[in-house]
């Protein structure tokens, strides 16, 4: 099979059923180039996966996204995101886009986290999906819920957990957001090195280990290399930006059948939070 030949079978997949492999948000920021993790790294774009890493974002943040799966433009997933700081907690927003005129899904999502001590925090998210299909087909929308969980028994580890669309909220019998459960871990054995690791199960599909490795050559660029077994599978690898408020995020993901999955992002981190 050829890759042409393989990209038309994933199209006319998502014809017949909106399953776990149609994406509809970004795993953006470094996690896209550690192996497609996102739910227990301290970072802005992460706290877009997990709502309990949103009180950890001290800043008022903005960012977007775009991922060209395999290369090709009916595959294509953009992002924007938000957050915004407040007292007690922390607010995201989020809205992403998938696919082409003929089958697109977009998602619209808003979360809010709190601390509870310097060690644990939660959120919970609350996310509007519509599915639009050209042709007879109508136009479906549905509602799901999120919710997450970190922990840090010291300072250089942390744990995450992750569960999405707990009560199982579908399009319909074909059309279906299946359910969703993760769990994180973050290790930093110094300032230039993290090391993470994530397991995912969404109820349709076998579960799937990610990881990745990422160094901080200099102060404000990084390096980053990962893997994931699950969808999308393959070798990740990318590099870090950050000046001046401004981050930009490279990353480049590797199929061995479909071939190369480029993704940027780039966000603004300005303002402080309020004590």
């Amino acid at each position: 099979m050829n890759k042409r030949i393989a990209v038309i079978t994933v199209i006319c997949t998502l014809h017949i059923g909106l399953k776990a492999s149609v994406p509809d948000r970004p795993i953006a920021g470094s996690g896209a180039a550690l192996g497609q993790t996102g739910i227990a790294i301290n970072s802005s774009w992460s706290s877009m996966q997990n709502p309990a890493m949103l009180p950890w974002q001290k800043h008022y943040w903005a960012g977007i996204h775009h991922e060209n799966r395999y290369l090709t433009q009916e595959l294509g997933l953009s992002s924007i995101g938000a957050i915004i700081p407040t007292n007690p907690g922390t607010f995201g927003i989020s809205i992403s886009h998938f696919g082409y005129n003929q089958f697109n899904t977009t998602r619209a999502g808003i979360s809010y986290g709190m601390k509870f001590s310097e060690k644990f925090s939660a959120g919970v998210g609350l996310n509007f999906h519509h599915l639009q299909i050209a042709g007879d087909y109508s136009n479906k929308n549905a509602y799901t819920v999120e919710g997450g969980l970190f922990y840090s028994p010291i300072e250089k580890i942390t744990l995450c957990a992750y569960i999405f669309n707990p009560n199982n909220t579908s399009f319909n019998e074909q059309e279906s957001l299946p359910s969703a459960l993760g769990f994180g871990l973050t290790y930093i054995p110094s300032k230039k090195i993290l090391l993470v690791l994530q397991i995912d199960d969404d109820t349709e599909n076998k579960p799937a280990i990610r990881g990745g490795v990422e160094y901080k050559a200099l102060n404000n660029f990084s390096i980053r290399l990962g893997y994931s077994s699950g969808n999308p599978e393959g070798l990740t690898g990318g590099f870090g930006w950050f000046i001046k408020g401004i981050q930009a995020d490279l990353s480049f993901g590797y199929h061995r059948v479909l071939g190369y999955t480029p993704q940027l992002s780039v966000s603004y981190q300005f303002g402080k939070k309020t004590d």
